[in-house]
């Protein structure tokens, strides 16, 4: 992690953010017109964005500010003339909010959910037909999330060390997303039925994948092929798992957030699908309770993720933002799946349907993954904190 970062070098930082996220995550393309969605704070950010963005489109970008959840007003930036082209990349960038407390046994509204960052995604959504990206800005906020400090160098050193900003090739064509696409590939290619997850730290778990799921990486593709990286960085491939299947237990291995606390210890025991008993400390405890009161699906594991050890993310504590924090390892999730790796219909209707969504690591660089196909054929793809190529 960085030390003390002085204003200019966070200027640099912001610079080559800026740059990480126009080229390698939208991987803009000469012509395209960028719509920006931000509130006034990050309006300087935003500018930039536009302003590098054109060096590669040709064209300005529209900057739509944001209050209270609704466009209040568009700009174009960037440009001498008027924009005739309608946005053919979408950029958001989300200002990190303090968190209310919460009400114990509280129904949460959906707004009211995603204001903590635990909202699931429809079920029924389709793929994407252009490329987009939330990209989270540093802020005092945040560094207080992270590590409770109100520091705006922290997040700058968590962008640092996730991105490579310090690094002089911080731009250069790196092989990682092709790697996971393709051991994605390779787990598909198996015809998986079932999994086991054990780890040393208080981990055994099985169950079965959801039937008409697949494996699917957070790595995007539009119908022309084109890809794009819809939260910055990725490590993690995924997949939906049978909402009433999984036995056993667990133990998180790492911090997540919940109702916008950091949550450092929990064990949960599991069967026919649904958390029945958990243990950790009294306020880690009423925010989890409050969590599985939120509707019948919440305590539903519906997801096994996995992101090798040796991976940027996988060094980093804590990120304080759940599309991160599941990169870091092995993950399961509860509540509502990420419906990209629903291939059918009968995945869709089959798939645990719930407002809220919330992934829990529970792996370290001894966990071990045996998965096994309709045959019976059984295959350790994961071990000693890589994802392994057996046969």
């Amino acid at each position: 992690m960085l030390a003390d970062i002085i204003p200019s070098v966070m200027n640099m930082l912001l610079e080559r953010y800026a740059d990480v996220i126009i080229r390698r995550a939208l991987r803009l393309r000469e012509g395209d017109v960028l719509s920006i969605n931000t509130e006034e704070e990050n309006a300087d950010l935003a500018t930039l964005i536009a302003r590098k963005a054109k060096e590669i489109t040709g064209n300005g970008s529209y900057i739509q500010n944001i209050e209270n959840g609704k466009v209040t007003e568009t700009t174009e930036a960037a440009t001498d003339f008027p924009i005739e082209k309608k946005p053919t990349v979408l950029l958001y960038l989300p200002v990190y909010k303090e968190y209310e407390e919460t009400e114990e046994g509280k129904l949460y509204s959906a707004p009211e959910i995603q204001k903590y960052r635990l909202l699931s995604e429809p079920l029924d959504n389709s793929d994407p037909v252009i490329p987009f990206a939330a990209a989270p800005v540093p802020s005092v906020l945040w560094g207080k999330a992270i590590a409770d400090e109100e520091d705006a160098s922290l997040p700058y050193s968590v962008l640092t060390e996730l991105l490579a900003l310090d690094e002089d090739d911080y731009l250069s064509e790196r092989d990682d997303e092709d790697i996971l696409l393709y051991e994605c590939d390779e787990l598909n290619k198996k015809n998986l039925t079932r999994c086991r997850i054990q780890d040393e730290e208080g981990t055994d778990i099985t169950f079965s994948f959801l039937p008409g799921s697949e494996f699917r990486t957070t790595i995007s593709k539009l119908q022309d092929g084109r890809r794009f990286n819809p939260t910055i960085f990725a490590s993690d491939i995924f997949r939906a798992i049978d909402k009433n299947s999984a036995e056993g237990y667990f133990t998180i291995t790492r911090p997540f957030m919940l109702f916008g606390k950091r949550i450092g210890a929990l064990s949960c025991s599991v069967s026919e699908g649904r958390i029945t008993d958990f243990s950790a400390d009294e306020r880690s405890g009423k925010l989890f309770e409050l969590y599985l009161m939120q509707d019948q699906g919440a305590g539903r594991v519906s997801e096994f993720s996995i992101a090798e050890e040796n991976t940027k993310a996988s060094d980093i504590d804590y990120f304080a933002l759940p599309e991160w924090d599941r990169m870091r390892g092995v993950s399961i999730t509860i509540g509502g799946p990420k419906p990209e790796s629903l291939r059918t219909d009968a995945a869709r209707s089959n798939a645990n349907d719930s407002l809220v969504t919330l992934s829990l690591p529970i792996g370290s660089d001894t966990t071990v993954i045996t998965a096994y196909d309709e045959e019976g054929n059984e295959y350790t793809i994961a071990e000693d904190g890589f994802i392994t190529e057996e046969d």
